[in-house]
């Protein structure tokens, strides 16, 4: 969930051209998040996600979780879209897929109940018959070796 705010009574949810998922992308899959959240860079988050956005930006939990809705039915509607681009343009197949698999994960880990205790969601059939995607291997590059050295 991303959001934007001017000041701390202010808060909406930020636009879809804000967000990234950078996850779908085998440069940055396997990449922890930028910033730390509560001392941590993990893609989880906990409880103190609820906490966190009450105490910084004063939005009840109840309306947090009106957010959460309101982004699984964008889900819901962006989903078949990404499907349908994902067979138009076959190189993005895997980007697409990657992409559905992280929402799905996110949304699900935010509807728990540890968090929003939401229940579980109706994604639609852009979101059946997903498999875990292809494992990306980043490629590795050797910096600073000249061509004239030896290899072993």
């Amino acid at each position: 969930m991303a959001l934007r705010y001017t000041r701390h009574d202010d808060v909406h949810l930020a636009p879809a051209f804000d967000m990234v998922t950078t996850a779908a992308y085998a440069d940055y899959a396997k990449s922890p998040p930028a910033i730390a959240f509560m001392g941590k860079k993990a893609w989880h988050p906990s409880k103190s996600l609820q906490t966190f956005i009450t105490a910084t930006f004063g939005v009840p939990p109840r309306q947090q979780a009106d957010m959460v809705e309101q982004i699984d039915a964008v889900m819901a509607e962006v989903g078949p879209q990404v499907r349908m681009a994902m067979v138009e343009h076959p190189g993005f197949a895997d980007i697409g897929k990657r992409m559905l698999l992280a929402w799905q994960e996110g949304l699900e880990g935010l509807r728990d109940r540890r968090i929003y205790a939401l229940g579980g969601m109706a994604w639609g059939e852009a979101y059946d018959g997903l498999s875990n995607s292809t494992p990306v291997k980043a490629e590795r590059q050797i910096i600073g070796r000249p061509d004239l050295v030896e290899k072993h």
